[in-house]
């Protein structure tokens, strides 16, 4: 499960920036139905980002889509095509010196890892970069056992050199790969693709375990549906019962022996009656909801099944909110994810602000989701992107935000940062 995950001079975020996903002690409610017990960690199922247009939370999502692909093809030649590429703050004039940093901290395999790695620009195009600093760190318990560190040095000739140091008790095949890494590829990704066993797991771990998707451009999905459709019986029925549950009309999907996805929709008499089935080409009959949804269908279900880590942009685009409230419940209940699943997504409706259950332990009804749940990106005054989760905010009375407070409303009226400040869009000649 993911714990955290940082990210320093990147795009639209010039300092650093973090999502929590472990649970904050004094947010008591719904402790059973939205975190689960991972390592020792009380740890979030799911966290809902907030931001006006530009604010930059696509950037911070994005930032977690490049971490994952520079761990797992960093030494890739083809740096542009795998979008391997440094992307700095420009904003700032000190900003293209310094490093871009990226930090993530899992549990797998009954352990907890925090890996890193920071990389600076040598030259004046995106892809000319080096690898500046670079960390594999296990926590046990107080203690931080270090499999690898990295660091660029200087040299005595002006210049500066990439030294790796790793452990050899704790990781010995790793040692002599430090000679085969490039100035500007990971030893993560060397090691891994070397067969070295711990970062071969931790690698197999990212690109099975976390996935990041568009919720506007997300036709990408569709191939992944469509695959498990026509290839796993289990899966099949899972995704026709998920398409049919929202009410979308749909009463079956199959596939025609030229490939085509085909949904099938009642047909009716005079009598409005039905008396057959009309199958209908489903790319071009259905709605950009529906086809969404069914997209997104086999990652949802999967990514349940298998206790993964999903990060989907746009979530609510073409949706509407009582789906998505259904669409975010599904994580945030032991039933339907008993592995442990985690979805991060970011919206623009409040709906899921407002959504309130009733809370038996307080005998009212509350927000579903829990206060440290909820993410909220704004810029600041030099333009940069700055995350701060709704438990950190105080109530206009300088007390702590309560967990039956009208955040919705709250939210829209900017007391959590976040919203536009809209100005008069058109000037109309009298």
């Amino acid at each position: 499960m993911l714990v955290r995950f940082s990210v320093e001079n990147f795009r639209s975020i010039k300092d650093r920036q973090t999502l929590y996903l472990s649970a904050v002690k004094t947010c008591k409610e719904w402790i059973a139905e939205n975190t689960a017990e991972e390592n020792g960690l009380r740890l979030l199922r799911t966290a809902v980002i907030y931001g006006a247009n530009a604010s930059g939370k696509t950037n911070l999502l994005l930032a977690m889509d490049r971490m994952r692909m520079f761990m797992l093809a960093s030494v890739d030649m083809d740096k542009r095509n795998h979008l391997l590429l440094a992307e700095p703050f420009l904003l700032s004039t000190e900003s293209l010196a310094k490093p871009e940093t990226f930090e993530v901290q899992f549990t797998t395999g009954g352990k907890l890892w925090t890996y890193g790695f920071s990389l600076v620009l040598t030259g004046m195009q995106p892809d000319q970069y080096e690898i500046a600093n670079e960390w594999l760190i296990e926590t046990v318990g107080k203690n931080e056992l270090a499999y690898f560190l990295r660091e660029r040095r200087p040299n005595a000739d002006g210049g500066s050199e990439n030294v790796i140091s790793v452990n050899p008790s704790l990781m010995p095949m790793g040692v002599g790969l430090e000679a085969r890494t490039r100035p500007d590829a990971l030893f993560f990704t060397v090691a891994a693709q070397f067969a070295e066993p711990i970062c071969q797991q931790l690698s197999n771990y990212i690109s099975t375990s976390l996935s990041v998707v568009s919720g506007l451009n997300h036709d990408a999905m569709n191939g992944y549906s469509r695959n498990r459709l026509q290839t796993d019986p289990n899966a099949a029925a899972a995704i026709k019962k998920f398409v049919y549950d929202a009410d979308t009309g749909v009463k079956d999907i199959s596939i025609s022996p030229d490939g085509q996805i085909l949904s099938l929709h009642d047909q009716y008499d005079a009598d409005a009656t039905a008396v057959g089935r009309l199958p209908m080409n489903f790319n071009l009959s259905e709605s950009l909801g529906t086809r969404k949804l069914f997209n997104f269908s086999a990652g949802i279900i999967d990514t349940l099944n298998s206790g993964r880590i999903l990060v989907i942009d746009e979530l609510d685009a073409g949706l509407h909110p009582m789906l998505v409230r259904r669409l975010v419940m599904l994580f945030n209940n032991s039933e339907t994810n008993p592995k442990n699943a985690q979805l991060i997504v970011n919206v623009q409706s409040p709906d899921l602000l407002a959504f309130k259950e009733f809370y038996p332990p307080r005998k009212r009804k509350i927000v579903r989701l829990r206060r440290d749940q909820f993410f909220f990106v704004e810029k600041d005054a030099v333009e940069s992107s700055v995350v701060t989760s709704l438990i950190e905010f105080k109530s206009r009375n300088g007390t702590s935000t309560r967990n039956d407070a009208t955040f919705d409303k709250e939210y829209l009226e900017g007391l959590y940062g976040g919203v536009p400040h809209i100005s008069d869009l058109v000037a109309v000649e009298k």
